[in-house]
């Protein structure tokens, strides 16, 4: 079966899934789910449909956010010291939670941010998914994991996956400033 053909059959399934998780109020007790709880039932989701689509082996996890033990300095100033080292590592702020480096239908790879279901984009995440957008990238921002599995999914179509967050400028990716490249 070719990945579009899995793509689609997977796809038909989790709106299936999520139609009868309405149903049964399960989606509702989505909405109390933090971030991280979201990001762990997607990979759990990808995971377990590796065998029917490949190509999710390939998902990842960008550790730039998150909540980090926190210190106080002599000065009374709080710090994380696995923040500070990440930084110095090449830790960019806003950069997408996940990505997947595999081109599909003319486009370079994904590259998501994913939110809870009451998330909300900073600047930084939005002038990045404009800067990828810009190189060649599906990047795009989903709330919740069900929204972000549809669009992994659609990602494997070739009709590009419906915006989920356009910018509200209607200047051209040119104009739009690039993210900040420097250490936070």
């Amino acid at each position: 079966m070719s990945v579009t053909a899995a793509a689609q059959r997977l796809l038909q399934d989790a709106r299936s899934q999520d139609s009868r998780a309405d149903r049964l109020g399960a989606s509702r007790a989505e909405q109390t789910w933090d971030e991280e709880t979201h990001h762990i039932r997607l990979i759990d989701w990808a995971d377990e449909h590796i065998p029917d689509l490949p190509p999710l082996a390939l998902l990842f996890h960008v550790p730039n956010g998150g909540k980090r033990e926190q210190r106080v300095s002599r000065t009374g100033k709080r710090y994380s010291p696995e923040a500070a080292r990440l930084l110095r590592m090449g830790t960019r702020t806003g950069y997408p939670d996940l990505g997947l480096d595999h081109p599909s239908h003319g486009r370079a790879g994904l590259r998501l941010e994913l939110k809870s279901l009451t998330g909300e984009l900073r600047p930084d995440q939005r002038a990045w998914i404009v800067h990828l957008r810009h190189a060649g990238y599906h990047a795009d921002a989903a709330w919740g994991w069900r929204d972000a599995r549809q669009l992994l999914l659609e990602y494997f179509l070739p009709a590009p996956p419906a915006t989920r967050w356009t910018p509200r400028s209607k200047r051209p990716l040119d104009d739009h400033p690039l993210p900040p490249l420097g250490h936070k």
